[in-house]
């Protein structure tokens, strides 16, 4: 996982901001990106592509998917059955949740620093004891 650190060098990636923000592993950045080449892909195909077996991949489809990085459609199968593909969301709404993020904890750290020397004696308090 990329830390906020990580994201101030030149050379940091949009995968790095994604696996800060996201707190994705290497196999959930992996299958983002895999759904994001391949609009559509199914369970087994991913599961091939990441030499992984299907539930550990549904696991991680399901975690890019509650956080609004990829989506799944169901598909009715002739033979009976059904079938899922997923897809990524798209590019701009990815960076409007970001941006969300970015804003929160912004926010956050401001509210940090402005009592920063009260919570800094607390916390000396705290753990001089």
């Amino acid at each position: 996982m990329a830390s906020l650190m990580s994201l101030t060098k030149s050379s940091a990636r949009c995968s790095d901001l994604l696996c800060c923000f996201y707190d994705l592993n290497e196999l959930e950045s992996r299958l983002f990106y895999t759904v994001a080449a391949r609009p559509g892909i199914t369970l087994d195909d991913l599961s091939a592509r990441m030499g992984r077996d299907r539930s550990t991949v549904f696991r991680c489809l399901q975690k890019l998917s509650s956080v609004g990085l990829i989506y799944r459609e169901m598909d009715s199968l002739e033979r009976g059955g059904r079938i899922s593909h997923f897809y990524p969301s798209d590019f701009g709404e990815i960076r409007k949740m970001v941006e969300g993020r970015i804003d929160a904890l912004k926010a956050s750290m401001q509210k940090l620093l402005d009592d920063f020397e009260k919570r800094m004696k607390i916390e000396m308090e705290i753990f001089s004891n």
